[in-house]
């Protein structure tokens, strides 16, 4: 089974358009132990949230460390997939 994930650029740029579409969960990356690197992200839970957007649980470390993220139906197909134990 493929697991959606966020690379740092795709979590930057999904956080900017759910800023401005004024949904409820978004990033304080300045709170954050995040790096522009090549770090997979993984989407650990999502579900549908007002019947407009869909609420994303991501992954930020195996220390168990994540952050909510609404974002639309359009992005959440869009985000990436990668299998399980599939390497960079």
């Amino acid at each position: 089974m493929a697991t959606k994930f966020l690379t740092y650029p795709l979590l930057k740029s999904i956080n900017e358009s759910s800023i401005k579409a004024k949904r409820n969960r978004n990033v304080y990356f300045d709170r954050l132990p995040l790096e522009d690197d090549d770090t997979r992200y993984p989407v650990v839970f999502s579900m549908i949230h007002n019947d407009r957007e869909i609420r994303t649980q991501i992954m930020l470390s195996g220390k168990g460390e994540s952050i909510f993220l609404d974002m639309s139906f359009e992005e959440f197909n869009a985000l990436p997939e990668a299998e399980a134990g599939e390497r960079k």
